[in-house]
Formats: C-alpha cells, sequence, structure tokens
C-alpha cells in the first residue's frame, strides 16, 4: 500500500481565499476529504506546508518580477495608477490584481508544492498532493490567468535534484502555457497537456499541436489541442491509447499531474462534458503504472464538483470505494440537489470527430513519440 502525503493548513487555506474565482473551495476540498474519514486512513498523512525561501521562488521566476509584487502589494491601491506602466509589463491588474497578502501567498502556494515534491524519492513510491497548488499560467516574468507563480515549475525544479526524467500531465480546461514556456528546450522534462483550444479561448495562440519543443526539447512537448464539448467515452479512450505511448518511449521515473476540474460539465467554464469519473479513471491509469506521482490541484470554478473530483482521486489514491451518497458535513448544503459524490454527464453538442481524435494522436506518434523512443534508447 502506497502512502499518501497530503499538503494543508490554516495558513494555505487563508492565504487561498485571496482569490475571489475559489474561495472557500479548499475549505470544502478538506473538509469532504474528512467527511469520508479518509483522513483516518492508516497511509493518509497530512502534512503542513513550509514557506518558500526567496531562492526557490527564484527557481521559476525572475527576481525583478518578484521584487515587483512584493512593492506593488504594499502600494494604496488608489495609488496604482502611478504604476500602471510596470503593472502591465509584468501583467499585474484585472485579471492578477494586487493584495496586501500576496507576497505571503505566493510563498505559501510554492512552498506547499515543493514540500510535497520532497516526499518522493527513488526509494519510495508515495502520492504527495497538493490540491492547493497547480498554478500553471504564470510566466518566468509575468503573471496571468489567476497564476502569480508557478509552483509546478518550482516542484519540478525540486524533483530534477532527484528524479532523471519527470513526465508532467496537464489535465486542466486550459492550456498549461506557463510548463510549455519553462521547459520547451529540455528533454529531461516531458510537459503533457489535454486542453480545450479554439479562438479567442484562453490563453490565446498557444498551445497547438504543432508546439512540440525546441532544440534539445524537440518533441518533448505535447499538446491536445481538444474542442468543445468532449465527452467521457473519447476523452477516456484518447488518455487510454496516449498515456501508454508516453510511458514506453519517454521511461519517466516520476509523474506530475494536475488535476484541474474545470472540464467537468457543471464547470462555469461550460466547455467540456467530462464526469469525475472520467479524470478518475485518468489519474487511476496513471496510479497503476507505480512511480513516485506528485498530484496539484489547478482550475474548478464550480468548488463543490471540484471538492467531489479531488476527494474521489484521494479515496483511489487509498484503494478506498466511497459512497456515492454524501455524508452530512458542515459543507453538506453545497452539494445539492442530489446530494452524491458522482457528477452527471453533459449534452453539450460534441465538436470533436473520431476522426480529427485519431489525426491527433497521429501527429503526436510521428512527431514526438518516435523522437523520443530513438533518444531515450540511444
Amino acid at each position: 500500500m502506497r502512502d499518501v502525503i497530503y499538503i494543508t493548513s490554516l495558513e494555505l487555506h487563508k492565504s487561498l481565499d485571496n482569490i475571489e474565482k475559489i474561495r472557500h473551495r479548499s475549505y470544502l476540498v478538506d473538509a469532504l476529504i474528512q467527511a469520508y474519514e479518509l483522513d483516518k486512513h492508516n497511509h493518509f498523512h497530512s502534512i503542513q506546508p513550509q514557506l518558500a525561501t526567496d531562492n526557490e521562488l527564484a527557481s521559476a521566476h525572475d527576481r525583478d518580477y518578484l521584487d515587483f509584487l512584493n512593492f506593488i502589494s504594499n502600494i494604496d491601491p488608489n495609488h496604482e495608477q502611478l504604476y500602471k506602466e510596470q503593472m502591465d509589463f509584468y501583467k499585474i491588474g484585472y485579471e492578477c490584481p494586487s493584495f496586501e497578502q500576496l507576497p505571503s501567498f505566493c510563498k505559501w502556494i510554492g512552498g506547499a508544492s515543493i514540500t510535497a515534491a520532497r516526499y518522493l524519492t527513488r526509494s519510495n513510491n508515495n502520492i504527495a498532493i497538493n490540491f492547493f497548488g497547480g498554478w500553471h499560467h504564470a510566466k518566468r516574468s509575468e503573471a496571468s490567468g489567476f497564476c502569480y507563480i508557478n509552483d509546478i515549475v518550482m516542484a519540478i525544479n525540486e524533483l530534477r535534484k532527484t528524479f532523471d526524467r519527470i513526465c508532467y500531465i496537464d489535465l486542466d480546461l486550459h492550456h498549461g502555457d506557463g510548463l510549455q514556456e519553462a521547459f520547451y528546450c529540455s528533454s529531461k522534462v516531458l510537459i503533457v497537456s489535454l486542453h480545450k483550444y479554439e479562438t479567442g479561448f484562453f490563453p490565446i495562440n498557444s498551445g497547438g499541436l504543432d508546439e512540440i519543443g525546441e532544440t534539445w526539447g524537440r518533441g518533448f512537448n505535447i499538446n491536445v489541442p481538444l474542442h468543445h464539448g468532449i465527452d467521457d467515452d473519447q476523452y477516456l479512450s484518447l488518455f487510454m491509447r496516449l498515456l501508454p505511448k508516453i510511458n514506453s518511449s519517454f521511461q519517466p521515473e516520476v509523474f506530475v499531474v494536475q488535476c484541474g476540474a474545470d472540464t467537468l460539465f457543471g464547470d462555469p467554464m461550460k466547455s467540456f462534458n467530462l464526469t469525475t469519473k472520467c479524470i478518475i479513471k485518468c489519474i487511476e491509469q496513471i496510479i497503476n503504472l507505480n512511480k513516485p506521482t506528485l498530484l496539484l490541484g489547478g482550475g474548478g470554478y464550480n468548488i463543490a464538483d471540484t471538492a467531489r473530483l479531488w476527494t474521489s482521486i484521494i479515496g483511489i489514491c487509498l484503494n478506498e470505494t466511497l459512497d456515492n451518497d454524501i455524508p452530512e458535513h458542515d459543507y453538506f448544503s453545497y452539494y445539492g440537489p442530489d446530494f452524491t459524490l458522482e457528477t452527471w454527464p453533459g449534452n453539450r453538442t460534441n465538436k470533436n470527430s473520431q476522426k480529427y481524435i485519431d489525426s491527433l494522436l497521429d501527429y503526436i506518434e510521428r512527431n514526438q513519440i518516435d523522437i523520443m523512443k530513438s533518444q531515450i534508447c540511444q
């Protein structure tokens, strides 16, 4: 039985409440885990995160950018207009506004994912979880998509001290553009992102099939651009065809998975038709490869559905079957009207033909899988 290391703390919850889109979400997640008594399992270990150091933050971001985040958080909001040029340069504003607790937010979020990464070594087969991380849009010197810092890059940099080959899989609705930028020229970190890709959809002009990496990283960046309305059967079939090819060609020593919940039908993004069952089965396929695994959070703006998914994932990690009827607890009312753990599939028009899905896999086979096979097997 594998140990599950779960990162949480009151300080982490308070930090996350600064992001309006996910306010209270972390409390729902922890409360539902406790309602199912998963926290009492012999192999479940709740761990307090450590704050990220300045050097750890700088492993993913330029110091000028970090200095500006510290500076702007201390400015009276009424005086921010005086620094508009710098705010525009670093993309601090409407989508990523400044707030007083921003420096501590960055250190708690980054530190939580680094803390989780440190529990994965060659000699253990742990599953480490920080569902309050997964902020995959932040760039080296730029905030984006509610993301001020890229905790995933920091966690991968920490894992690189121990592991030679790291596979990052992004299941969020949105393209993991910050990860692509960070490792686009690396053959040591394989980036795989399954995401919605349509004209005008965020992040714009990012996540195309032909973005396969450059220099040493050519072939080690895999984008799976999906259209509106994909359903469980199609998504899971695609994933189960792709994962074995990735595993055999790249031969990763550790997996990092971003488990964004905004692909679910009930999410306000209103894009895919997926249920929790589909994403759980994808995670189960990764877990069954029996390698050290770091699971992170991400998007998910229906906070009850996000708690459903992430709690279910922990159930899979602990090999526990969870009752579909949600136990009564302090946040029980959030799960109405059906009060069930599983979510319903959607009926949005599916714009993904089977021919299109097959063409994606064929392209990846020819342009990435074959390249990785030839390089890894040398």
